[in-house]
């Protein structure tokens, strides 16, 4: 049999250690919401206010620190700066479980992406060691690897949660984490890059480029909207669930319907290289973004089990396709030598979103009520079309 290339073992043993990632971080959405509850004895609104926090915690800290660890990427190895982030993200989960407050557990939340984030650092590992004609090939495996980690990681959360308590599923992500950075550590070979000869672009050098490139700095504002659309459901969709009091456990029933989402997200993922070449980009995205708007909406309004599984399986496919369409933009408009400074600066974007998502989140339940952050998500992805499509005016490309 012929032996896989290089590019081909790297993608392997990045997608498993991402889908186990994945798997651990997505573990604790259906019960940290409550974790806090029972953690600070806090009424339902200050919860939901709590937990959009806590949530965005770790996004106002990668803010500032992820460009960073981007332009290092470029200097000192993509892989080096993908270990420190996994690595780091583990040790903070276990700080969690520490936690003896709500104080504490924002402090230790904080710290969880501090060193980076794994995904953007394993999409530009991948990405600067895989031909070009493979990248949007690549791309979909690590997203459908990460779309499997979302399937999985809450149901089991969930489930463990009610079964032996919130505390020890920090300590089993923590440890699940380690070891998927272990994967990297001894299964990845970094190619394209020679420390001593290797030239890279600055942190500033490199968000000029990105104002000077129209497809770049659009793919910036589609990150920010996605992320600002999602992140705005995590911190209280445990809650929604409880609110509607379907007499289940409220944590494994959340794990389960998070699984179902991710289930279809990770679907799409896999096949989106073959709707790219169908459809075209813009076309493509014009879908997604009405079918994600449409489906978030109407969740809102959902009153079964069945109602939300359905919404959640159109939500889950729509957005599943909307990563790797803008990684796979960012790589084919990005020369080699700068791609970890600009994947670092695209997940700025995703990270202001991620943050504002969040933060306002028990503000928007504790002002509009339980199922408003579906509305507001579902109208925010409306703005894509204007700034993506109209704004731009692309070309109908894969490229």
């Amino acid at each position: 049999m012929k032996r896989p290339e290089i590019w081909q073992k790297n993608l392997i043993a990045l997608a498993v250690s991402q889908f186990f990632y994945r798997a651990g971080t997505r573990s604790l959405i259906p019960f940290l919401p409550l974790f806090i509850h029972d953690l600070g004895k806090t009424s339902a609104t200050s919860t939901a206010i709590w937990s959009g926090w806590i949530f965005a915690a770790p996004f106002i800290v990668s803010f500032f620190t992820t460009p960073l660890w981007g332009s290092f990427g470029d200097k000192f190895g993509r892989k080096l700066m993908t270990l420190l982030a996994v690595f780091g993200f583990a040790a903070s989960q276990f700080l969690m479980g520490m936690s003896a407050d709500l104080t504490q557990l924002l402090l230790f939340a904080s710290l969880q992406e501090i060193m980076g984030g794994f995904y953007p650092a394993a999409i530009s590992l991948t990405a600067s060691n895989t031909p070009k004609e493979k990248t949007a090939y690549s791309l979909g495996i690590i997203q459908f690897a990460n779309g499997s980690g979302n399937v999985v990681g809450p149901i089991i959360g969930g489930i463990l949660a009610d079964l032996f308590g919130y505390r020890d599923v920090f300590f089993l992500v923590a440890l699940t984490v380690a070891l998927s950075g272990l994967l990297v550590l001894f299964f990845v070979e970094e190619e394209n890059f020679e420390l001593k000869k290797h030239f890279y672009y600055s942190f500033i050098n490199n968000w000029r480029h990105i104002f000077t490139k129209r497809v770049l700095l659009s793919c910036g504002f589609f990150l920010l909207i996605y992320s600002l659309s999602v992140s705005m459901l995590r911190p209280t969709f445990s809650l929604f669930i409880q609110s509607l009091d379907f007499n289940a456990r409220t944590s494994t029933l959340t794990g389960i319907l998070l699984g179902i989402y991710g289930g279809t997200s990770a679907i799409a993922s896999a096949l989106f290289g073959k709707f790219l070449q169908r459809f075209g980009i813009k076309s493509l995205t014009s879908y997604t973004v009405l079918i994600a708007s449409l489906s978030s909406i109407l969740i809102a309004a959902s009153s079964t089990i069945t109602m939300i599984s359905v919404f959640l399986i159109f939500s889950g496919f729509s957005l599943g396709l909307i990563l790797p369409l803008i990684y796979t933009l960012l790589t084919n408009n990005t020369e080699s030598d700068r791609k970890a400074g600009v994947f670092g600066i695209g997940s700025s974007f995703q990270i202001i979103g991620n943050l504002v998502g969040s933060a306002f989140s028990g503000l928007i339940v504790a002002g509009l009520g339980i199922g408003a952050p579906f509305v507001v998500a579902g109208l925010l992805f409306l703005f894509v079309i204007p700034i993506f499509i109209f704004g731009l005016q692309m070309k109908d490309s894969t490229t």
